[in-house]
């Protein structure tokens, strides 16, 4: 019969996290996004601005991109930490 090998890299990362005291997905690599009514979103941890429009921003997230579709989407503020969003945010998709 044959093993199934299970990933200990998760497991592996949340006793690090606690540790540590350091918020999971900084040390895996993901954004930390806050969606506000659908009116704004930020996010935090990200790896830039791949696409930007009005109606679609596409933003680098490291092991997932993130894709906000909306209208009168504007980039308000953005440094190395975090990009805040506002507009009428209609969906937040992840793209692996």
């Amino acid at each position: 019969m044959e093993r199934r090998k299970t990933s200990k890299k998760p497991r592996i990362l949340d006793k690090a996290a606690d540790t540590f005291d350091l918020p999971g997905e900084v040390l895996m690599d993901l954004p930390r996004i806050t969606v506000i009514v659908g009116q704004r979103v930020v996010v935090e941890n990200h790896k830039g601005l791949m696409d930007y429009g009005s109606n679609m921003i596409l933003i680098a997230g490291g092991r997932v991109n993130l894709k906000l579709v909306g209208d009168n989407l504007e980039l308000r503020a953005m440094n190395a930490q975090e990009i805040s969003i506002t507009g009428d945010v209609f969906s937040v998709e992840f793209i692996y």
